[in-house]
């Protein structure tokens, strides 16, 4: 029987009568199965079969100096994170935008101050859930950027801003064939931002020179178009959600009365289109007419509202389909009444994606129109800024 002093305690006996396989005098503590069967407790804790390597292994632990015990163990906070998933790169590039969405380009959509906190946080946040809706935004802050930067980074930058709408394109294209109450919202706002993108993607373009502006207009007004059905689609949820006070509260009524200017310039061009239209029979006198009269409706409700820039965008809605033809065949009298529409695009010129429209459509239409044609529009591209 081995000494007293030779009696290492573990929990349940000593270690030295646990390897000679010898019953132990020392008292040792019982489990609660063998108390209650009154049997002999033969258990024995896992650090008794660790033998003396759990000693070993103890006692260079309780030698380390207090610093190296103060570091988190293979065990702790740090080494736990071994088993968890490698987070993704950062992508630089797509914070920046982010930033510059958030902190000034949302400023610039919003076309009214009591809103701009729905652009700046409620419309981000919806990114996050419609990646769709993300890509806009970031191409967005893109074009802003490009807009202010020297050649090389506007080019940069506008480079990016393509890669953004072509990414949230094609991940727009399968949402929106099934509209529900769920993606109205992100689907609606998304239509929104497109609207924008396609009046600021030429003007920001550093290829501009080279453009018909024209016929990127005409493309805008296709758009336009394309998307009021989607917008029609999805608007019997929007109203009745968060975003309706954007869309809905809006006000439309006539303060003030057009500048005598652009007034008699207006009655000019209804003239204009009567005269022709008695003398040649003109049969697209109607579709004319309409134009002319929803161009001045605009015109009268923005007069006292500065920053209403969505109503810029409002007169390709109420297009009719056979005027947009007459446009894309150049026809002159439609190229007249367009030519007026660059009053608007001038009213809204300070902001960054309509600058420089007006200015160049009317070249545009100038350089079309024949000689015939040329003094029904010059009041109007003098008023841009062309000289002629």
């Amino acid at each position: 029987m081995p000494s007293r002093r030779s009696h290492r305690k573990s929990r349940h006996g000593c270690i030295a009568c646990k390897r000679r396989r010898v019953k132990c005098d020392e008292r040792q503590p019982e489990c609660s199965n063998c108390v209650n069967r009154s049997t002999e407790c033969v258990y024995a804790p896992r650090e008794v079969e660790l033998g003396q390597a759990s000693q070993t292994e103890n006692s260079s632990v309780r030698r380390q100096s207090p610093a190296a015990s103060s570091t988190p163990s293979s065990s702790g906070w740090m080494a736990s994170s071994d088993s968890l998933p490698r987070a993704p790169e950062l992508n630089l590039s797509d914070m920046e935008l982010l930033l510059q969405w958030c902190s000034s380009t949302y400023a610039t959509m919003a076309h009214d101050q009591q809103f701009e906190h729905l652009y700046q946080y409620v419309l981000p946040k919806q990114g996050l859930e419609y990646p769709f809706v993300l890509h806009g935004l970031l191409a967005l802050s893109a074009l802003h950027i490009a807009r202010a930067s020297d050649p090389a980074s506007r080019t940069r930058y506008f480079s990016i801003a393509l890669e953004h709408q072509n990414r949230a394109l094609a991940l727009f294209r399968p949402v929106v064939s099934s509209i529900n109450r769920d993606n109205s919202h992100p689907i609606f706002v998304f239509a929104s931002l497109l609207l924008q993108l396609a009046f600021a993607i030429p003007t920001c373009s550093p290829l501009i020179e080279t453009h018909d502006s024209v016929q990127d207009l005409l493309q805008a007004f296709t758009l336009c178009r394309g998307l009021r059905e989607i917008l029609g689609a999805s608007w019997q949820w929007v109203k009745e959600g968060k975003l309706a006070d954007v869309f809905t509260q809006v006000d439309d009524t006539k303060h003030w009365p057009l500048p005598e200017t652009l007034e008699v310039a207006l009655s000019q061009l209804k003239y204009l289109n009567e005269t022709r239209g008695k003398r040649s029979g003109d049969r697209d006198a109607d579709c004319y007419d309409e134009a002319i009269n929803h161009l001045k409706d605009m015109m009268e409700i923005y007069q006292d509202k500065p920053r209403r820039i969505e109503l810029a965008l409002r007169w390709p809605f109420g297009l009719a389909s056979k005027y947009l033809k007459l446009l894309k065949e150049h026809d002159p009298m439609a190229l007249v009444i367009l030519a007026h529409y660059c009053l608007v695009l001038h009213h809204f010129r300070h902001h960054w994606w309509m600058e420089g429209w007006s200015f160049r459509v009317a070249h545009s239409i100038w350089d079309q129109l024949h000689e015939s044609w040329r003094p029904y529009v010059s009041w109007v591209v003098k008023e841009v800024g062309l000289e002629v």
